[in-house]
This record gives structure tokens, C-alpha cells and sequence, in this order.
């Protein structure tokens, strides 16, 4: 149990001169205490996990400063079991963010940012969840980048309007500044199959797609496994990206990356231009592409793999190395080829595809 000299200390209500004081639970000698005889006894884990259940019952600050111990030691051991109590107080915080966020806007009082004493005066939940915001969505991180079920959560909990104004919408803030990685985590792939055709050659073959949050990412990967496993099956005479921005798309963060773009070497399409002659991709400029900017997720599915159409005939789309900067550490993004259809299973996936496109046309 959590020692109750601790949890009468985190529960007293944090005063408008301590807000911003990312260290003030090292002032408190009880929480050092407890921290060592957690990590003397070898009870680190379940520590944290008990601090988690108490978040709700704090004192908005403090537990927000608090969470970023949870997410640290959920970093050193790997285990994400607190992660659920942190997605709900995270909710919790970020509602009253976004609450904060509304009222200035409705009533032009963007200088309330700016001012702590009046914005406690007015609000002081307000006033503390936005100081501790960014600490919380940096703790978020921690648990999203680990574990897919947390993302699937934080997904099933409906707050995605709220994150995504507040990462797009709201003013520039630095308490902001990490809202952005957390807002972009539930429709971050993870293991996502991919069946990817190829109607000229009538190829295909099966593919794992992890870790990333665009379509951009996606393609760019995808074609540089083509490029150096299939191309001369798929007639791919070159994979044009530099090298910074293959660093880039692997996870790292080359200096010369930026400004610095890939242009695509196929025409990605989903599923429903598999059966399209050559010569109609494009009639009346529809092409049924695999949108960029939109996450892996949202690519249309048959028998539970995300289906790529590639075409070498019609556009070609540039996009920047921006859409392949990797939010995390502990990402590993990649595209892995697993298996090249045989013409057997090339032709069963195509039934498949024909009953799927006479399903939703019914529908």
C-alpha cells in the first residue's frame, strides 16, 4: 500500500506559486522515501502501478508531476500494466485542457496563457491540468509506444476530436508541444497485414506493416523493400530516395533530412482498381488511391489484410520527409516482405477481392 503520510500530500491542493515546478514532489522528503523502499524491496512495479489507481483521488498537479515516474518506470522495466489508470487520468487532464482551450477562444483570452495568478483565479483545475499537461503526455507516450492494446483504448475512448485540436487547433504553447505524438498514437499501426498485387505482372505477395502513422511512411518503405527484394519481377529500375531520408524513414533524425523529398515510383491504389483495364486507371481523373496523409488503418481490408494495388501507369506523388519522422525512441517502424503469392494464391486473393467489391456494392 501506498504510505498514507505520501497520498495526504499528494491530495493537498497545489497553491498558483508552485505551478510550473516540475521538481516540487523532490521537495517532499516521503516521496523520496518511498521511491527507495520500492526499489530496496524490489517492489518498483507494483508501486507504480498502485500510484496509477490513486491518480484520480490527487490533487491535479501533483498527479500529473507524478506521472512521469509511472512512465519512467515503465520505460526501465518494459512494464505497461499501469498504463490504463494513466490513459484514464490522462483523459481526465485533457478534457479540462481542452475546456481551458475553448473558453479562451470563445472569449478571445488567449493572454490568460500567459498570466498563471488569473487563470487560476478563474479556473485552478484549469490552471493546474495545463500546467502538468505536457508531462502527462510525455508519461502517455511511454505506455502507447509499448503496448497496442493502450493504443486500441485510447482509440475506444472517443477523445480524438479533443487531441487533435488541441495538437492543431488551439494556440502554440509549450505545455502543447507533446499533445501532437499522443494524438497520432491510436491510428499508429502495429503488425498490420498488407496484401500487395501487382495486376500487371500478376504478382503479389504478403507483407507486415509497424509503427507507422501515414500512408507517405508506408509507401516509401514498401517500395524500398520491392526495390531491393522484387524489383526485377516488378520491373522497379530504381529506388530514388536519399540516403538521409532512408535514415529518417528506420527511425533516426539525420541532420540533412529535412526539406528533402521521396516521389513515388508505382501509382498505389486500393483494392477496387484491381480489376481496371490499363488503359481506364484514371478516366475522368478518379484514381481510388491510397491516401497519404490518412493512417494504415484506414486502407480497405479483405480477409483481414490491408490490400495495395501497384500500377506503373498514371501519377506519381512527392511528399516530404516530414511525414516520415519517427514520434519516439521505442518505435521501430518498418516494412517487412513475408511471402510472394503463388499464381494459385494470386488468383484465390482475386476471388476474394470480386466477392468483397459484390458485398459492398449489395451493401
Amino acid at each position: 500500500m501506498v504510505n498514507q503520510e505520501l497520498m495526504k500530500i499528494l491530495q493537498i491542493e497545489t497553491q498558483v506559486s508552485d505551478l510550473g515546478k516540475e521538481n516540487l514532489l523532490d521537495t517532499f522528503p516521503e516521496f523520496g522515501k518511498e521511491i527507495g523502499n520500492a526499489i530496496n524491496t524490489g517492489e518498483i512495479i507494483a508501486f507504480s502501478q498502485e500510484l496509477g489507481e490513486q491518480l484520480l483521488s490527487m490533487d491535479i498537479y501533483k498527479a500529473s508531476l507524478l506521472t512521469n515516474f509511472i512512465g519512467f518506470v515503465c520505460e526501465k522495466t518494459e512494464d505497461t500494466k499501469a498504463g490504463q489508470n494513466v490513459l484514464v487520468f490522462f483523459v481526465h487532464v485533457c478534457n479540462l485542457v481542452y475546456d481551458l482551450f475553448q473558453y479562451i477562444e470563445e472569449n478571445e483570452q488567449e493572454i490568460l496563457l500567459e498570466d498563471k495568478e488569473k487563470l487560476y483565479a478563474l479556473n485552478a483545475k484549469w490552471a493546474k491540468a495545463y500546467f502538468g499537461f505536457n508531462i502527462v503526455c510525455v508519461a502517455v507516450m511511454a505506455f502507447l509506444t509499448r503496448d497496442v492494446a493502450l493504443r486500441i483504448a485510447l482509440l475506444k475512448m472517443d477523445i480524438g476530436n479533443k487531441t487533435q485540436y488541441l495538437a492543431e487547433e488551439a494556440p502554440e504553447s509549450p505545455y502543447l508541444r507533446s499533445i501532437r505524438y499522443v494524438d497520432a498514437m491510436p491510428l499508429t499501426c502495429s503488425q498490420l497485414n498488407l496484401l500487395v498485387l501487382n495486376p500487371e505482372q500478376k504478382k503479389g505477395f504478403l507483407a507486415t506493416a509497424n509503427d507507422l502513422k501515414n500512408c507517405f511512411h508506408l509507401l516509401f518503405l514498401l517500395e524500398e523493400q520491392i526495390y531491393q527484394n522484387l524489383r526485377k519481377d516488378y520491373g522497379m529500375t530504381a529506388f530514388n530516395a536519399d540516403p538521409a531520408l532512408v535514415r529518417l524513414a528506420h527511425g533516426e533524425y539525420p541532420k540533412d533530412c529535412w526539406g528533402k523529398s521521396y516521389s513515388t515510383y508505382f501509382m498505389e491504389l486500393n483494392y477496387s482498381s484491381v480489376f481496371t483495364a490499363k488503359e481506364d486507371l484514371g478516366k475522368e481523373n478518379m484514381y481510388p488511391l491510397i491516401w497519404g496523409e490518412m493512417s494504415p488503418n484506414y486502407i480497405p481490408v479483405v480477409d483481414n489484410y490491408a490490400v495495395i494495388v501497384l500500377w506503373k501507369k498514371g501519377i506519381s506523388r512527392s511528399f516530404s520527409g516530414e511525414f516520415m519522422a519517427v514520434d519516439h525512441p521505442v518505435l521501430n517502424p518498418y516494412v517487412k516482405i513475408e511471402k510472394e503469392l503463388s499464381e494459385e494464391e494470386y488468383d484465390t486473393w482475386l476471388q476474394k477481392i470480386k466477392l468483397a467489391m459484390q458485398n459492398n456494392q449489395q451493401e
